[in-house]
C-alpha cells in the first residue's frame, strides 16, 4: 500500500524529515500524531548508561510514558530480551487495526469492534485463565509473546495498539478487573473486548445502575495504571513465595513515588 511506502522512505531518510515529523508529533489529527511519534521511536538511539536506573527521569503523565514504564520493567526481568521486536508487532497491530477501521464511521462502539476483529479474534488476544496469577500475565513483552494476559495488560495492548491507529483508546481503573474505554463505551479486553453497558457494568460491581451514567469519574490515569501492574506483581510473587522479586518490585513501587512525589 502508499502509505506502508511512505512509511518506509521517510524511515529511511531521517536526516531529511526529522524536523517536520518532530512537527507532526504534535499534531491535533490523532493518526498523523500517531504515525510521527512511531517514526521518532524508530529512529530513537539507545543512550542509556549500564548504571542508570531503569526508571532515570521517569514521567508517567501520558500513555507513550506508561508503555515506556512497561518496556523498562521487562527490561528488569529479562535484561537480554530484544524489545524492538515487541514494539514492531504493537506498530503492525495498529497498522492492521487502521485498515480494518470502518471508513464512514466514528462511532465508538465501530472502532472496538475493529479492535476485537485484529487482537481477540485474528490474533487470538486473550484472558489467561487457566494461569491468572503468573507473574508473565503482568509483563508488556510476555503478554505480547503469549497473547495471553491479566484484565490490566491486555487493556494496554489494546490502548497501545489502537493509539497507534489513531484511537482514544483509555484505561479505566475499576476495581478488582481493569477495563477499557473510548469515546464513553466502556469494554473488557479479558473477555474479547465485548461492550459493557451501564447494567452489565451494575452487575459485575455490584453497584447501582446509575453508578455508570457516567463512568468517566473512573477513567485510569497512566500512574494508576502503572502502580495497579506492579500491586499485582506484588500479589503473584507473594502467591509463589519469591521473597527477592517481591523486594525488588516494592523498590520499583518505592522509585515511582520518589520520582513523581
Amino acid at each position: 500500500p502508499i502509505s506502508d511506502l511512505t512509511i518506509r522512505e521517510l524511515r529511511s531518510q531521517k536526516q531529511s524529515y526529522l524536523p517536520l515529523i518532530e512537527h507532526l508529533a504534535g499534531s491535533a489529527d490523532p493518526k498523523v500524531r500517531a504515525r510521527a511519534r512511531m517514526l521518532l521511536r524508530f529512529w530513537a538511539e539507545p543512550n542509556r548508561s549500564s548504571e542508570e536506573s531503569p526508571f532515570s527521569g521517569l514521567q508517567l503523565r501520558t500513555w507513550e510514558d506508561l508503555e515506556n514504564f512497561c518496556w523498562n520493567l521487562a527490561q528488569i526481568e529479562n535484561p537480554e530480551i530484544d524489545l524492538e521486536e515487541g514494539k514492531a508487532y504493537l506498530d503492525e497491530l495498529g497498522r492492521q487495526v487502521e485498515k480494518n477501521l470502518p471508513q464512514r464511521s466514528i462511532s465508538p462502539t465501530d472502532s472496538i469492534s475493529a479492535l476485537r476483529q485484529i487482537l481477540a479474534r485474528r490474533e487470538g488476544v486473550r484472558g489467561n485463565l487457566d494461569n491468572y496469577f503468573d507473574p508473565a500475565n503482568s509483563y508488556l513483552h510476555r503478554v505480547l509473546e503469549t497473547r495471553m494476559g491479566i484484565p490490566l495488560t491486555l487493556a494496554l495492548v489494546y490502548l497501545f495498539a489502537g493509539q497507534r491507529a489513531g484511537l482514544e483508546v483509555y484505561g479505566m481503573n475499576t476495581p478488582g478487573h481493569y477495563l477499557a474505554g473510548m469515546g464513553g463505551v466502556i469494554f473488557d479486553p479479558f473477555h474479547g473486548a465485548v461492550v459493557m453497558s451501564a447494567d452489565d457494568l451494575s452487575a459485575k460491581f455490584g453497584t447501582e445502575r446509575s453508578a455508570w451514567a457516567n463512568p468517566m469519574y473512573m477513567r485510569a490515569t497512566p500512574r494508576d495504571s502503572a502502580e495497579r501492574m506492579l500491586v499485582n506483581l506484588l500479589n503473584s510473587y507473594s502467591r509463589l513465595g519469591d521473597e527477592a522479586r517481591h523486594s525488588r518490585t516494592v523498590s520499583c513501587l518505592q522509585m515511582i513515588e520518589e520520582s513523581l512525589g
